[in-house]
């Protein structure tokens, strides 16, 4: 009985074991680990357009007695906003644009194009035409994850426009101005 009674423990053992292996294969053919990936936010800004940088205006004398001295560019400076953005998913950035000086009797206009244009991917700005102040203003918003591309024709395009303050006329005077425009990009 003994014989018996240890020849069905092993049988069951044995079974039990085979059992196991069946229902929890083991593939020895793959293997697996974990990947962690961080994407920090990320801004970055330039403007790209001519070596100079430098726009440069004049004051032309009224054509007519009694008319108003008008202003024009004097260069064919083209210049281009150029920006990368990485943003979290409810979030965007704006461009901010600020002036050094304002001179007296004048007003000072960039017009940001509307969209961006060349080599762009992702979610770019909207661009705004606005009057520089020395405190700044919004000139691109509701930027996303994205980029413009590099260099010219890239991005949002500027174009400045200088005018005298019909308000303000009598404060205009002969004189050399060299002004800063600054491009601020920030998350909103």
């Amino acid at each position: 009985m003994k014989k018996v009674t240890f020849l069905i423990v092993t049988v069951l053992v044995f079974g039990v074991a085979n059992l196991a292996n069946a229902v929890v294969p083991v593939d020895k053919k793959k293997a697996s680990h974990g990947l962690n990936i961080e994407i920090p936010t990320h801004a970055m800004i330039a403007l790209a357009g001519p070596s100079s940088k430098e726009i440069d205006f004049e004051a032309n004398a009224a054509d007519v007695a009694g008319d108003k001295v008008s202003f024009s560019q004097k260069n064919e400076t083209t210049l281009w906003l150029n920006y990368s953005s990485l943003v979290t998913e409810d979030n965007s950035n704006t461009i901010s644009a600020e002036i050094t000086e304002v001179p007296d009797g004048l007003t000072i206009e960039v017009a940001v194009s509307n969209a961006a244009s060349g080599n762009k991917k992702g979610h770019t700005g909207k661009g705004y035409k606005k009057a520089l102040t020395t405190d700044g203003v919004q000139v691109v918003d509701d930027i996303k994850t994205c980029y413009t591309g590099t260099g010219e024709n890239n991005g949002h395009e500027l174009v400045y426009s200088v005018s005298a303050d019909e308000s303000k006329y009598d404060e205009i005077v002969a004189d050399s101005h060299h002004l800063t425009v600054t491009y601020t990009i920030t998350e909103k």
